[in-house]
């Protein structure tokens, strides 16, 4: 099997008892599904890329290492790596570190990054996060896309359809009152 098709099958078991914090009970994968639509929406066709986009939740979120994730592939594993907060750090040191870490990474990891960030603020309205919840859920975002913008610009030529989706995250930040500079 490919590892596209590795990494999906892997994902969907791994998060095969989660669900989304939503109003209508959805399961993880759809979020995982959603990222890596995105990631094609970009015009990502690598199958690396790709297949971080269904794995990039697995090491913070379940019960997954490093380890598990290189047998698939190491260049998956250290983009799924990049995108794992270390969850045994104080909140406020794990966010400086996971937005440093973001900023350091691969143009790869960067994009997937950009795709999960744009379909968790697209999906922001079905949630159940209160109000002041999904202004804190914004604003962790906006940290976020300022940690990557510079690495994504910089490899525009990579990213065939940055600049329409690009316009998609910014509206979406609109919606909730943040204006946010696209540019480096």
């Amino acid at each position: 099997m490919s590892k596209l098709i590795d990494a999906e099958i892997f994902a969907r078991k791994k998060h095969e008892h989660q669900i989304r914090k939503n109003i209508v009970i959805t399961p993880y994968s759809d979020h995982l599904e959603k990222v890596v639509k995105i990631l094609k929406n970009l015009g990502i066709t690598d199958d690396t890329i790709l297949a971080a986009g269904w794995l990039h939740d697995t090491i913070e979120d379940t019960d997954t290492d490093y380890d598990d994730i290189e047998k698939i592939g190491k260049e998956i594993a250290d983009i799924v790596a990049t995108l794992s907060k270390d969850t045994r750090m104080i909140h406020d040191d794990r966010e400086i570190a996971y937005c440093s870490k973001l900023k350091e990474g691969t143009w790869q990891a960067q994009v997937v990054k950009f795709a999960d960030m744009l379909a968790n603020l697209e999906d922001l309205e079905n949630s159940l996060y209160s109000s002041l919840d999904r202004v804190k859920q914004v604003q962790n975002k906006v940290e976020y896309f300022d940690s990557i913008k510079v690495g994504l610009e910089n490899n525009k030529k990579n990213i065939p359809n940055f600049d329409s989706q690009i316009k998609r995250l910014s509206d979406v930040f609109l919606q909730y009152g943040v204006e946010i500079n696209s540019k480096s």
